[in-house]
């Protein structure tokens, strides 16, 4: 009698389970993506180079945003749409159709629609799903086809890396944020902060843009990974320009950002923000331009935020290098720490973390958070450096060597099929620190010590950058190829015996890259909480990229005991003719 019991105990559960729904089965969109992934699973054109791997993500979003400037609005708009992308990876896992120079690049006709319907539609999802997929496949054929004929007039190479990582599927469905916000009122909000630059008739060009972002991102693969998360980003940025006697154009930006809405700061702070960065452009312009200065440089915590951003962070991330033709140039910048795992990168008492799974430091939320990549792997703590020498890299599920498993940090795609890597929450955690007070002693005694007039210190550098495109594009240059030039030092001073401080302009770094991060001397007490929209752009330049990975670095100031900065190259330009109108 007991085992008649315990037999229909366990069909009664078996016949439970099969009833339970499976999670993500109320979304029609889930469902949509499941459906295909395992219809598509059975193509092929022969038994060779069938998809061992095909993932589908769908961003879903909406947005509002405003611009103005002195007052006036000048544009604001209302958007929904929906972003697709289909993976189809054939081959294996040891070798696929990614890492080479044309790896997704094909001139077949496109039979999948441009416009994805914005409703859940579901027999419409399916049918864009099936045409992109088959266009995804075709082009995965070529890829494949071309990469094995490049190989063939390389040398034989004795360790080859996986082209993928296996990972472990994952189940998550994220409840979507209910989010209210009045567009009228952000429109006047706009156009009021844009107005403080009324009272600056010296200042050529500015202009206040708010944006409001809300959406979701969808992502089913086929090794069972299922997903929907949320994408919140809010920021308001204000830039402006300002011509300096001599005809050198100047340029400011601050932006204020926030995965919730109602964190952004209040009005009357980021007027008062606004304020500010008008009287320090008004500086600027008065300032003298400064000569060539090798020597110590000290930098206040948001500048060294914003440089370590770039020489830490730009660097973090590592390439395999794709096929390519033999003596064939390969378009892409190395990374500085490449082939340096286990070298001492900074002093033994300075240690580097990156964060996703972070929601706040001393209290204040930050934003370079998230649960998952973009290739559903969940987001993981990874401890940089150790006792300053550099222990991980900041991975996706693309082999680097020395490494078996992604941490999670794919966050923008990448080139040759790929997914890129960039921080999250980036931490510099110093073991040894002072006040910012005894580093500026600390840079008078070092400049004395060299018998040097005067230190500098760095309070921000143009990052992100407010350039022109052609700016942009001349710094790149300057920079030299293969090299990852840093962006300009925007408010430098020159720090004499006697303590004063004098406001100079137009340097640019020479030469600077992470190897300087072994010379720090001291770290203040003071940190940071530097926040900026990553965008892979150069320079994280405004307005650039069509990916946004929301990034915060939380830095100490920095001395460091010995940089080369030269004077910027830049086109002079001739001032108006007449004196602005009054805007009173």
């Amino acid at each position: 009698m007991r085992l008649a019991i315990l037999l229909f105990a366990f069909v009664a559960a078996a016949a439970a389970q099969q009833a339970a729904p499976q999670p993500g089965s109320d979304d029609p969109v889930i469902r949509a993506m499941r459906a295909e992934v395992e219809r598509s699973k059975g193509l092929r054109v022969i038994d060779i180079d069938v998809p061992y791997f095909i993932q589908y993500t769908l961003n879903d979003a909406s947005g509002f945003g405003a611009q103005a400037t002195l007052g006036a609005l000048i544009s604001s708009n209302s958007t929904r749409f929906r972003l697709p992308n289909v993976e189809v990876r054939v081959g294996s896992y040891d070798f696929d159709n990614t890492g080479h120079v044309f790896s997704g690049l094909s001139r077949l006709p496109r039979l999948d629609p441009e416009q994805w319907p914005l409703d859940d539609n579901e027999a419409y999802l399916r049918s864009c799903l099936w045409l992109a997929t088959d266009r995804a496949y075709k082009v995965a054929l070529e890829s494949i086809s071309r990469k094995r004929a490049s190989l063939k007039n390389l040398p034989q190479q004795s360790e080859r890396l996986p082209d993928f990582l296996k990972a472990t599927p994952v189940t998550y469905f994220e409840k979507p944020p209910v989010v209210k916000y009045d567009p009228e009122q952000w429109k006047k909000r706009t156009a009021e902060l844009s107005s403080v630059f009324r009272a600056y008739p010296e200042i050529l060009a500015s202009g206040v843009e708010s944006q409001i972002l809300t959406g979701k991102t969808y992502q089913v693969n086929s090794e069972g990974t299922a997903l929907r998360t949320n994408d919140l980003l809010n920021f308001v940025r204000a830039r402006a320009e300002i011509l300096a006697p001599d005809g050198t154009l100047l340029r400011d930006a601050v932006s204020f950002q926030s995965l919730v809405l109602d964190q952004l700061p209040s009005q009357e702070r980021m007027r008062e923000a606004l304020v500010a960065m008008a009287e320090d452009l008004k500086a600027l312009a008065k300032a003298p331009v400064a000569e060539p200065y090798t020597g110590p440089v000290l930098f206040e915590p948001r500048a060294a935020a914003q440089l370590l951003a770039q020489l830490l962070g730009d660097n973090l991330r590592v390439q395999q290098r794709p096929v390519s033709e033999p003596n064939r140039p390969v378009p892409i910048i190395p990374s500085d720490l490449e082939g340096r795992l286990g070298a001492r990168i900074l002093p033994e008492w300075l240690e580097v973390i990156d964060d996703p799974t972070l929601r706040e430091w001393n209290g204040k939320p930050v934003s370079g958070s998230y649960e998952y990549d973009m290739e559903g792997v969940p987001a993981r703590r990874v401890a940089v450096t150790e006792k300053g020498v550099l222990k991980n890299f900041l991975l996706t599920r693309t082999p680097v060597k020395g490494f078996s498993t992604s941490n999670g940090h794919a966050r923008f795609p990448g080139g040759f099929g790929q997914y890129a890597a960039a921080i999250s929450n980036l931490i510099i955690e110093p073991g040894e620190s002072a006040p910012m007070g005894d580093l500026k002693k600390k840079l008078i005694e070092a400049v004395q010590t060299r018998s040097k007039p005067y230190g500098l210190l760095i309070r921000k550098l143009d990052y992100p950058s407010g350039a022109s495109q052609n700016e942009l594009r001349n710094l790149l240059t300057a920079a030299g190829g293969g090299v990852r030039p840093v962006s300009l030092p925007l408010y430098v001073y020159r720090v004499y015996p006697d303590g004063r401080e004098e406001l100079v302009r137009g340097l640019r770094f020479r030469g600077l890259t992470s190897k300087a991060l072994k010379d720090i001397l001291a770290a203040s007490r003071e940190r940071e909480v530097f926040e900026f929209i990553n965008n892979v752009a150069p320079f994280a330049a405004m307005s650039a990229g069509g990916f946004l990975a929301p990034a915060t670095v939380i830095s100490p100031g920095l001395l460091i005991d010995d940089l080369e900065l030269d004077k910027a190259q830049g086109e002079l330009l001739k001032t108006p003719l007449v004196p602005p109108p009054s805007t009173h």
